[in-house]
């Protein structure tokens, strides 16, 4: 009899969680296992993993005129805060918030899990974001997953309910590390990359690509992918095309993603920014695509330009599979997927003047920019295979479940 998993996505919208997860759905051995998803929010994911004949539950269905706490930062009476040592301050205040997301969210979450009686529960993100989630696990008596897919810090609360995880999943070795800094024994945690099929988007279309966006065969185009949020590093891709623009006549540059709610005005700053720059002309901002391995094509180099180390980079592997070469900021797990001048370039973070030499060396040498599409073609389908993946999460299950 196949046991039932039941994962928690807690995210708004649209991100590199949720296409990891949807890959590990579709993946999963239906004989051995049988996935349902609980959104907390209605997601426009949603419909992908009905039709995959997964159930779908959400917590916070807006049928019901519910809406969800919010999640609020814990604060200390006036008067108490100031007679207490800073360190201890911080303690209180981060059991507070803990109290109050439990609150929130873990009676709701605790109903769903009695309501869907699963075997494990898989947690699809941190572990700060999902206490309730260990917590509910604990009182169910079910083993739980945590998928860490960022960098956490965790509080004393935090360290003491890692206890009640069955097993980690890491995205990377870069999290990994960080846990095991912070007191998690790394016996308790496995490495599994994120995951594509390299065939999905080795199927590209360039003349259609381009066409698509006005971009003609002479031209010489540089693209940045994700969220448009500050940390990924836009300004920065802006000042290495103008750096690049005065000796690269045929330079244009696409930033592909959409706006995030808690930076709304951030694309208007790019778009400043360029004019100031001189290359709003050069420069295309196309939005949320829902289509990458269409789009990826278009593109001659890659950059990846984050200013804070990343947990991953999915959209790194995404370029080595459509063939485009990468250049990738070396912090975080960078470094894990890219082997510099092998399977693309690294570069210090923050650093235009060296990302701009970089894109410059791909653009200018056919050779060198042939020669990486190669290897990280290679690379991508012997390291980040989804059959890869969903075996290795298989074999967590296996080990919790017995």
């Amino acid at each position: 009899m196949a046991r039932r998993i039941l994962f928690v996505e807690m995210a708004f919208g649209f991100g590199g969680s949720i296409v990891s997860l949807y890959q590990l759905v579709q993946g999963l051995d239906r004989t051995a296992y049988e996935p349902v998803v609980l959104f907390y929010r209605p997601n426009a994911y949603l419909p992908r993993f009905e039709a995959l004949g997964v159930r779908v539950v959400v917590l916070y269905p807006p049928a019901q005129g519910a809406a969800e706490p919010q999640r609020r930062r814990a604060a200390l009476p006036p008067d108490e805060g100031r007679r207490l040592p800073s360190s201890l301050r911080r303690e209180l205040a981060g059991f507070l918030a803990v109290a109050r997301q439990l609150r929130a969210h873990g009676g709701r979450l605790s109903r769903a899990i009695r309501a869907e009686r699963p075997d494990l529960l898989h947690l699809n993100d941190m572990l700060v974001g999902n206490r309730e989630g260990i917590v509910a696990a604990r009182f169910a008596g079910i083993p739980c997953v945590s998928h860490v897919r960022a960098f956490e810090r965790l509080s004393r609360l935090d360290r003491w309910l890692t206890h009640y995880v069955g097993a980690f999943i890491y995205i990377s070795r870069a999290i990994a590390v960080a846990h095991e800094r912070q007191g998690v024994p790394a016996r308790r945690g496995t490495v599994i990359y994120n995951a594509l099929d390299p065939q999905e988007f080795a199927a590209g279309d360039r003349p259609a690509a381009r066409a698509a966006w006005g971009l003609g065969p002479a031209d010489q185009v540089v693209g940045i992918t994700g969220r448009l949020v500050a940390w990924k590093g836009h300004k920065l891709f802006l000042e290495a095309l103008a750096r690049l623009a005065q000796t690269h006549a045929h330079l244009r540059g696409l930033i592909v993603g959409d706006v995030e709610s808690t930076e709304p005005d951030y694309r208007r700053e790019l778009e400043v920014l360029a004019a100031q720059l001189g290359i709003a002309g050069r420069v295309i901002f196309t939005g949320h695509c829902a289509d990458m391995a269409g789009l990826l094509p278009a593109l001659d180099v890659l950059a990846h330009c984050s200013l804070q180390p990343e947990p991953f980079g999915r959209v790194l592997i995404e370029g080595m599979a459509a063939g485009v070469p990468v250049v990738g900021a070396h912090a975080g797990a960078v470094p894990e997927i890219i082997a510099d001048g092998e399977t693309g370039l690294l570069v210090p973070p923050a650093d235009a003047a060296a990302l701009a030499a970089a894109v410059g060396r791909l653009l200018d040498e056919p050779a060198l920019a042939e020669a990486i599409r190669t290897a990280a073609l290679a690379r991508v389908r012997e390291a980040f295979s989804i059959e890869a993946h969903v075996h290795q999460v298989q074999a967590v299950y296996d080990r919790l479940l017995g």
